[in-house]
């Protein structure tokens, strides 16, 4: 290859790339973000390769459609840089001998300090260093197969048994599950650091013997898949390993690669990613992130970290290898570079995840497909109701069974059953809300108490046969944790998983940290963050015509309607800079309300991880955010509602009052429920509810109608039938309020 020809137009993809949605507090930026200046940077590919996770792979996934759609030509490449240890078995004995140490020493010190504990901070250390011990492995799927190898390795360095503070995974684990994977050995925390940093010390000789040992390992895996990494910095330590790597290479004959290991979407980022990283650290010790001081450029950092071109990654090499006074083969380094090229559009597969809808197998009885299993039960549920006779449920039964067949998701609903028959078990549940109570499959299987077609409501605001939307039901429940844990019991951790919800940076949040940062006295910034939203509310809700009803102004209205914080950040124009680039980045994990993913073999079709010791799905599910459904994933709402624990509460107290039982049973509670509160026995013509309750507004509790806003609506409406309830919780809305349809309703009720 002629250098000179082609250093201006160098062919280059980067196969090494972080992400705010699986690197927090280390990178910023979306996943579209990076592909999108990838793009415009001149490159056609991008591998995303976060931290011991693929969370940014849904983002991945969705952007690189849109790009297709607007004619743009860009390969998602879908990996993580794992993290790596070569004996996860040796590793959690060496740990458990030292916490066995550590407990022996405190039981030494406490006999010694007559009763005062005191730490011994070498055993100590030595526990923090095992917790933190683990090296960067770079895995990147070439096709389906090597996709869902790579879902399983990573559900399996979340198990507890492999999960210390960080996912692990070994050799073992690694030579399981390799089919499909191209794997490198990542930066100066990577697998050949890890040989360097342990051996440097004893001379290059030890180095390299370390690095030949980890070099068979790796080729005994991946064969001619295993690849070194190069990357280019100030560092001078990088570049004395990637002299020992260029050796290794050619003695093992093994192929290089140049990375960009990018952090941040462009190259003006990078101040944002260095605040973001000590935002990270606010409160901890750690000396290197407690400074108010930001690098004045990147020249100080000593590298540069976005996802370069093919000319802008030569001229790193270029640039960091000549002020380290380090000399290369410039050849060879060209070779590293284009060789990303050819793995990217020769060895890996042009392909999106695979996203057949996943649900459970063993809700399907032997010898029946899902279809007639429904359609079996639906038909037992109409007979148990006593409506087998009655043409208009037979006619409505079957148009619904045909939808429900027509879109593939009897499976679904005998999911939900399955379900709701284990919540039915163990606590009280809600008689159905939203759209879902306009189904009558849901009300004869049970899931729902309302009969849609007595109360005129419609299956096609649930499910149609021309829509693309998947089904979703929120469930009522007394307790869903309880429901989630038996759920989990029953059907196991790799067939059931919580739903991820993550946690964003606020504009409250952001400003106080940023200014904690800054040093920025408490005493500013309190008085800001109390009024701004208060300030903001009002205009914004003028702006839509929202006269009643809670609103909450979104991040671009607090900042245009608030005068205070607007004079503060004037004041403090680099608070306003961070504040705008940061807002929304990805500040932690926590789990959906309810929701929950139900299908076997979950580990093999997404990379589960962990939080807070339990198992989760990795995308989210939600108003803003829906990964899972293109994922094809279902979830399943199992919502909590207190109403229900009262009801309970009110009822056992009703049965050991008035009915002389001491400690009554849930099934006594369930009893009393079905025949004196379920929906099919209740009278909802019962006038003096409406008007002691309802035209009063004194009431407390009630689901929906909590807020003062909604209860003055009801007085004010004077309702006389469940459908009038059912009309104003419609009504009482942003949208709806806003265009004055809660006046035209009063008006036309009273006339």
């Amino acid at each position: 290859m002629e250098l000179e020809l082609t250093k201006n137009n160098i062919p280059f993809v980067n196969l090494h790339a972080h992400s705010v949605a699986g690197s927090i507090f280390d990178a910023i930026g979306y996943p579209q973000e990076h592909m999108d200046f990838a793009y415009e940077n001149g490159s056609d590919a991008l591998a995303l390769t976060d931290h011991g996770n693929m969370n940014g792979l849904a983002y991945q996934v969705l952007h690189a459609k849109k790009m297709q759609a607007e004619g743009k030509d860009f390969k998602p490449i879908f990996g993580c840089e794992a993290y790596f240890i070569p004996s996860l078995g040796d590793w959690r004995q060496e740990y458990e001998n030292a916490m066995e140490d550590k407990k022996r020493a405190r039981s030494l010190k406490k006999a010694e300090q007559s009763g005062a504990t005191v730490e011994d901070e070498n055993e100590s250390k030595k526990v923090q260093s095992l917790l933190r011990r683990r090296r960067h492995l770079i895995l990147l799927a070439q096709n389906q197969t090597g996709l869902n190898n790579l879902f399983k390795l990573i559900s399996e360095s979340y198990k507890p048994e492999n999960f210390y503070r960080y996912p692990r995974m070994d050799y073992e684990l690694l030579s399981k599950y390799s089919d499909g994977i191209i794997a490198a050995s990542a930066c100066l925390g990577g697998v050949y650091a890890g040989n360097y940093w342990e051996n440097r010390e004893e001379g290059s000789e030890a180095v390299l013997e370390a690095m030949r040992a980890t070099t068979r390992h790796m080729q005994e895996i991946f064969g001619d898949r295993w690849y070194g990494e190069l990357q280019w910095n100030n560092i001078p330590e990088q570049h004395e390993l990637n002299g020992y790597i260029i050796k290794i290479a050619q003695e093992f004959n093994m192929q290089l690669i140049s990375t960009a290991d990018s952090h941040y979407p462009n190259p003006q980022a990078w101040k944002d990613r260095e605040l973001y990283k000590r935002l990270g650290w606010l409160g901890k010790s750690k000396p290197d992130y407690e400074s108010t001081e930001l690098p004045s450029d990147t020249e100080e950092i000593g590298y540069e970290l976005y996802p370069k071109n093919g000319k802008q990654i030569w001229e790193s090499y270029r640039k960091y290898s000549s002020s380290m006074g380090f000399e290369y083969d410039d050849d060879l380094v060209l070779d590293s570079i284009t060789t990303t090229y050819d793995i990217a559009h020769k060895r890996i597969e042009r392909f999106l995840p695979d996203n057949t809808v996943r649900l459970p197998d063993f809700v399907v009885p032997a010898g029946m497909t899902a279809t007639q299993a429904l359609v079996k039960l639906s038909l037992q549920g109409l007979t148990d109701f006593n409506l087998s006779e009655k043409q208009e449920y037979i006619d409505r039964l079957k148009h619904e069974l045909n939808v429900i067949d027509d879109r593939g998701f009897s499976k679904y609903f005998l999911t939900m059953k399955a379900i709701s028959d284990k919540a039915s078990e163990i606590m009280l549940t809600g008689p159905g809300r939203g759209s879902a109570a306009g189904s009558l499959v849901a009300y004869v299987l049970g899931i729902t108490q309302v009969d849609p077609i007595k109360y005129g409501l419609l299956f096609s605001r649930f499910l149609r046969s021309d829509a693309k939307d998947y089904p979703d039901i929120d469930y009522d429940v007394a307790d869903p944790m309880i429901l989630k844990e038996l759920l989990i019991e029953e059907w196991g951790k790799d067939t059931v998983a919580p739903i991820s919800n993550w946690n964003t940076l606020q504009l409250r949040s952001l400003i106080k940290d940023i200014s904690k940062f800054y040093g920025i006295p408490f005493t500013e910034v309190n008085p800001v963050t109390s009024k701004m939203m208060f300030e903001a509310t009002g205009p914004a809700k003028k702006r839509h015509g929202i006269k009643a009803g809670v609103y909450t102004p979104t991040f671009e209205e607090v900042m245009e309607f608030s005068p205070t914080l607007q004079s503060f950040l004037n004041k403090y124009p680099h608070v306003k800079t961070h504040v705008e680039s940061l807002y929304g980045q990805t500040r932690s994990c926590s789990r959906h309300a309810g929701g929950v993913v139900v299908a076997e073999d979950l580990d093999q079709y997404m990379p589960l991880i962990n939080s807070g010791g339990v198992r989760q799905t990795p995308w989210s599910e939600g108003q803003n955010v829906r990964h899972l459904e293109p994922m094809g994933f279902i979830k399943f709402d199992l919502l909590g509602l207190s109403t229900l624990r009262m009801i309970d509460g009110a009822v056992r107290h009703i049965l050991r009052r008035h009915h002389n039982i001491d400690e009554p049973s849930f099934e006594q509670v369930q009893d009393f429920y079905k025949k004196n509160l379920h929906p099919d026995v209740i009278d909802f013509n019962d006038q003096a509810v409406y008007e002691n309750v309802f035209h009063t507004g004194k009431w407390a509790g009630i689901f929906q109608f909590t807020e003062a806003g909604a209860q003055n609506f009801c007085v004010r409406a004077k309702p006389t039938s469940i459908i009038d309830i059912s009309a104003i919780t419609s009504i009482f809305r942003p949208g709806p309020l806003s265009a004055g349809v809660d006046r035209d309703y009063v008006e036309a009720s009273q006339t």
